[in-house]
């Protein structure tokens, strides 16, 4: 919910962030950057349903893959304000260190769809 409402405070500069990643489109930055803190935001509230959780965790893990993706087609390349993650920041390169630190976000989707089949096998056994 953060990174979404970081962006939406700053929207403009979100989207042109965008301008950055040389393979997404232009005619795409601007439903893009209205799009994803959306999404995200939606994610961080949706988590909390409990019938929604596992499609919503799953479609989390699938946002962190698709923006790792384009951060690997990107390495290397300077953005002046960041990679967009949670809003204005510093510039930085496209690095592994910054490509493993957005990675370390699907750590908590993983764990959960591990706990939960741990769970659903407990259940059965029992």
């Amino acid at each position: 919910m953060y990174s979404g409402i970081s962006k939406i405070i700053n929207i403009y500069q979100f989207i042109n962030t965008l301008y950055y990643y040389k393979y997404i489109p232009n005619s795409l930055h601007f439903i893009i950057g209205y799009s994803i803190p959306i999404i995200e935001i939606s994610i961080g509230l949706l988590i909390w349903s409990k019938n929604l959780r596992n499609i919503i965790v799953s479609l989390y893990i699938l946002i962190i893959i698709l923006f790792i993706i384009t951060l690997f087609i990107h390495y290397g390349l300077y953005m002046p304000e960041g990679c967009g993650c949670f809003g204005a920041g510093k510039g930085e390169i496209i690095n592994y260190k910054l490509i493993g630190r957005d990675f370390l976000l699907i750590i908590p989707g993983i764990l959960f769809i591990l706990f939960r089949n741990i769970h659903l096998q407990n259940k059965i056994i029992n």
